[in-house]
């Protein structure tokens, strides 16, 4: 069995003041109890053990060589398990912890990455794991405990978990005019469309997908995807590169048009939104980290 489930962690405590200050009477004085409330607990200790840390020689107390091992070992570790308890309490004024966020590609990478930048800088001791994916990666990873919280850009149906709608981000189908030139003439039409190279978020093209949908109540069977990013500005870079049409915030592409001329939004006839809701677990306890960065999102969103 175990010597800590009969050991009495005062007890360490207070055998590292008697052996600091070599003295019961010292030592009492400073943790306000008595010689002999102390010289107890020191003798309980030593019984506990099964050894003895102090020889009590003329009146003076010496420790043992055991004493010697027992305090470079307590001092130390007591002093973490202090640093730990007071985080995990949040009696320290200083927030630590890490925070595990999940977000969609566009989203996530254009909204929720600058927002917790500057969280960041608010609270250095907090430390960040960052999710980059879709909602059906991002549920099992809520309900398995290894994300506090996620936004996703799609309904959640599962009762365990909490949703709630945060933002709505207007998106646009952007291209070079010399790759619309090289496959025109432009119309806008499936037909043309077709044709056209892409740059996509996922292999499976669900954003790509929402916007045909939207404007043609239908999809491209096959696409022709050039390249696969995770990145909006990314995306918005090799579509100036002419490698392909690609879907970016409305922003984005509004400021991208105000620099560079050979950009195109082209035309849709229906404005495809990117509903976002930000999710957790029901029953899931947030740490004080996770908490503070949640509301601090939450707030930044609701000022944009």
């Amino acid at each position: 069995m175990s010597l800590l489930t009969h050991l009495n962690l005062n007890y360490l405590r207070i055998f590292l003041v008697v052996f600091r200050t070599r003295s019961m009477t010292q030592a009492a004085k400073e943790l306000h109890l008595t010689q002999s409330g102390v010289s107890q607990q020191i003798k309980s200790l030593e019984e506990t053990l099964q050894i003895t840390l102090f020889d009590r020689i003329n009146r003076r107390i010496i420790p043992t060589s055991e004493a010697e091992i027992l305090y470079n070992e307590c001092s130390r570790r007591l002093d973490d398990l202090e640093a730990a308890l007071r985080q995990i309490s949040n009696q320290e004024k200083v927030l630590k912890g890490k925070v595990k966020i999940g977000f969609p590609p566009i989203f996530g990478n254009h909204t929720i990455v600058p927002i917790i930048t500057e969280f960041g800088k608010d609270y250095p001791g907090v430390r960040f794991d960052l999710r980059n994916g879709l909602a059906s990666e991002m549920i099992p990873l809520l309900l398995q405990g290894q994300l506090d919280f996620a936004f996703v850009d799609s309904f959640v149906t599962d009762s365990y978990l909490i949703q709630r709608p945060v933002a709505a981000e207007n998106l646009e189908l952007i291209c070079h005019k010399n790759i619309l030139e090289e496959y025109g003439p432009y119309r806008h039409s499936m037909e043309f469309y077709e044709k056209l190279p892409y740059v996509s978020y996922t292999e499976s093209e669900s954003i790509l997908n929402s916007w045909f949908q939207a404007n043609f109540n239908r999809t491209i069977s096959e696409p022709n995807i050039r390249a696969t990013v995770m990145d909006c500005n990314v995306a918005a870079t090799l579509a100036v590169a002419e490698i392909g049409a690609s879907i970016v915030p409305q922003d984005l592409a509004q400021n991208l048009l105000s620099h560079n001329k050979q950009i195109s939004i082209l035309s849709s006839q229906t404005k495809v939104t990117n509903n976002i809701s930000v999710v957790h677990l029901k029953k899931r306890t947030m740490g004080a980290a996770a908490q503070q960065c949640y509301e601090w999102i939450s707030e930044s969103l609701t000022k944009m």
